[in-house]
Parts: structure tokens; C-alpha cells; sequence
């Protein structure tokens, strides 16, 4: 994670040094840190944050960064998108009119995770006008006062982690969090914040907005979920949602699964909001020959997702054995996609218990008898529960298989 603190007075630049010595050297508020990227922590564990701070003030000429405000900011924003005609495309519109997915956790190709000012909410507000997309790419900001009394939630409160971030920062130098969403304010459920805590995409930021206006009502949400509710992060309150059976899929205000077509649009019910989830909970296995392209580990991973009904979106990592961990193929695939490539040893692969397919050649060329499988099977079992979706498939020189966290 990546955090950026800018201050425009000497006061507040010793504020904001406070601020991260203390960040830096209290183990829980990295914890804290690193919740903004669930994607990460599954996939591998996450880093301690990186803190990096600025200062823009002629009362610190010797650190005073001599580029303008707007420099600065535009180096640590999102990156804008271009139309055909050149003009810069607003996430915050096309999000909210299209059924295009729409992730809880991705921060896009933005610079940092979030930017912190210390100093006056007019400059910060000012200074990241021009580059605001949308929620689900906009890093968290959040504003302190130099003298250090309050910290405030500016923007991507909930998606971008800045709510949380700002009662991070706040407890550190002992100052109050201002918070102003809905749901926060009156101590409510937040389907984006649910979806960004337990690694889930959203699809449909109108549905969200539909589902938060539901529970800020009073009603009780519908919800069905292909993993055990029990085993996620965060999670609803019972006077708050109520599950709903496979059967009654159709009635549920909320569908979190990994599957590619649960919830037909013609199935729903039209008192239901049918707020699609996707959980990004599925591990790919992976086995290959030695020299195998990035276009055959590609055609092999989406017929297997594809014929097993699973959606691509929902893999959130690869996994193989160490002996495969500089071929080519399968980092390239990864890297394209924008899908973690994660290897472990022999003998970890060997701790898995199950019923796996065996070969004695690959017993013999890398120490267990099955690669992909037990690959899948380690990854999704890191959180402590898997499933085997998908066994040992051989597609040319790659094989596949497939586990989810559950």
C-alpha cells in the first residue's frame, strides 16, 4: 500500500511525521493499512505500507517540493481514461449507466492508494478536482488539521478505504475521525464496504446505491452466497439480511457467488434488487511442459473456467509448483491478466489431504504426483477451508484444476 502525505506548513509537516512514525511502528496499524488491498493479502500477504511524505511550504526550503500542487497530485491520481475523441472519460458516469463489473477492491493503475493532507479541506479539494474519476478507482483522501484535532474522510470512504484509514490516523495522534456516509452515520450496513472487506466485486454501482438505500429504510436484505457466510470478514447483522435458499435465488436483494450465471436477468424477481457479488475466492492450478506459450496456459484456463460455469473475474490467483515459477508462459499469462502467480514447494504440496489424481512421471520430474491440483487445492486452503471444483484436466501441454476458498 502506498501513502502519500503532503503538509503546507512547518506545524503541519511535524504533524505528519508524528503521524507516520507512529503508522510505521504499530504493528496492528499495519494491519489496518494493509486492508485497503484484500486482493493482495489472499493471494500472498501483504507489505508493510509505504509512507512517503511532502512538503510544500517556503517555511522548509530545503524539502519544499518545487513542483506545483497540481503536479504533485496528478502524479499520485488516477491515471485518466481516453474516449475516441481524445476527452477524457468520467468513471463516475459510465460506472453508474453500464452493467460493465466494477471492482470492490481493484485500485486501477493509480499511483497510490491514498493522499493525505495536512492542511486547509479548500486546498485538498481544489488540488484533486481535476483528476476525480469515480469510487472505484479514486484513491482515499483524507484531510487533518494542522493542529492535529481532527481527520476527515474526503473521498472513497468506503471503497478506497478512506473511512478506515481516517480512525487509523485519527487514533494515532489522538485526534476525532469525521465521517459523513450514510451508512456510517448511522451505524448501518455498507454493501461496498462488505464487498471491499471480503474480496467480493461489485457489478453494479446503481444496485449498491438501491441496496444501502434499503437498509438505511429499515428493511432487512435478502441475500444468497455461495460461500458460508459465517467464514467471511465482515458481514451483515441478523436484523439487517437473511439468507435465502439456491431455490429462492431469484427473491435475493444481494447474490454473491463465483459462478458465471446464477442469477439470469429474466429469472429475477422484480421485488428483488439482484445485486450481483462476484467472489474472488477461486484458485487456478496449474501444471505445463517446460517451453509452453502464454497462448496455450490462456486457452487452457478459459475453457476450463468456461466449461466448469466459473467466472473468470473470480480467480484470484494462479498456483503451481517452485519448479515452474520462472516459466515464461504462465508469467506472462499472469501478467496480462492481472492474476497473481503463486508457487509453492514439493513438500507443501504434499501436506494437502484429498484424493488427487497421481502420475508417476510427475512424481518422478518434481517430487509429488500431482501438481495442479494440490496447487489449487494449498492456495484456496490458506484461509483454512477449500474445495475442489474442478480436478485434473489435461488441455495440450498445460493442466488445470480448480479450488475455492469456502
Amino acid at each position: 500500500m502506498n501513502i502519500q502525505m503532503i503538509a503546507f506548513t512547518e506545524k503541519g509537516y511535524r504533524l505528519a511525521e508524528q503521524l507516520r512514525t507512529r503508522w510505521i511502528t504499530t504493528p496492528d496499524m499495519l494491519c489496518s493499512a494493509n486492508a485497503v488491498d484484500q486482493d493482495a493479502s489472499r493471494a500472498g500477504g501483504g507489505q508493510p505500507p509505504c509512507i512517503e511524505l511532502h512538503a510544500k511550504t517556503e517555511a522548509l526550503p530545503a524539502i519544499s517540493d518545487p513542483r506545483s500542487l497540481h503536479e504533485i497530485v496528478a502524479e499520485w491520481f488516477t491515471k485518466p481514461a481516453d474516449d475516441t475523441d481524445g476527452k477524457r472519460v468520467s468513471a463516475s458516469s459510465s460506472e453508474e449507466e453500464s452493467g460493465a463489473c466494477v471492482s470492490g477492491a481493484d485500485g486501477g493503475d493509480r499511483q497510490c492508494d491514498a493522499i493525505i493532507f495536512v492542511g486547509a479541506t479548500g486546498i485538498a479539494v481544489r488540488a484533486i478536482a481535476p483528476f476525480i474519476c469515480g469510487k472505484t478507482v479514486d484513491p482515499a483522501v483524507l484531510v487533518i488539521d494542522e493542529a492535529g484535532r481532527y481527520v476527515i474522510s474526503l473521498l472513497s470512504g468506503h471503497l478506497g478505504g478512506a473511512n478506515a484509514l481516517a480512525r487509523t490516523a485519527a487514533s494515532l495522534i489522538e485526534a476525532e475521525p469525521i465521517i459523513t456516509t450514510a451508512t456510517d452515520a448511522e451505524s448501518a450496513f455498507a454493501v461496498d464496504t462488505f464487498a471491499k472487506e471480503n474480496g467480493f466485486l461489485l457489478t453494479d454501482l446503481r444496485k449498491a446505491k438501491e441496496v444501502s438505500a434499503k437498509v438505511l429504510r429499515g428493511e432487512k436484505l435478502r441475500i444468497y452466497s455461495d460461500i458460508p457466510m459465517e467464514r467471511l470478514v465482515q458481514r451483515p447483522a441478523r436484523h439487517e439480511a437473511e439468507l435465502v435458499p439456491a431455490q429462492d435465488i431469484d427473491r435475493a436483494d444481494i447474490v454473491i457467488s463465483y459462478r458465471t450465471h446464477i442469477l439470469k436477468p429474466a429469472e429475477k424477481s422484480s421485488q428483488a434488487i439482484g445485486l450481483r457479488l462476484i467472489a474472488k475466492r477461486v484458485h487456478v492450478g496449474l501444471g505445463a511442459r517446460k517451453g509452453v506459450t502464454q497462448a496455450e496456459v490462456a486457452a487452457a484456463v478459459a475453457t476450463c473456467l468456461e466449461d466448469a460455469g466459473i467466472d473468470p473475474r473470480a480467480v484470484v490467483a494462479l498456483a503451481s509448483i517452485d519448479l515452474k515459477k520462472q516459466e515464461a508462459g504462465i508469467l506472462a499469462y499472469s501478467y496480462e491478466c492481472g492474476v497473481p502467480f503463486v508457487t509453492y514447494t514439493a513438500e507443501e504440496l504434499r501436506t494437502v489431504e484429498g484424493a488427487f489424481a497421481g502420475s508417476s512421471f510427475v512424481q518422478s520430474v518434481t517430487g509429488v504426483a500431482n501438481v495442479c491440483e494440490r496447487a489449487a487445492a494449498y492456495a484456496a486452503g490458506r484461509s483454512g477451508h477449500a474445495e475442489v471444483l474442478v480436478h485434473k484436466t489435461i488441455h495440450g501441454n498445460v493442466t488445470t484444476a480448480v479450488a475455492v476458498e469456502a
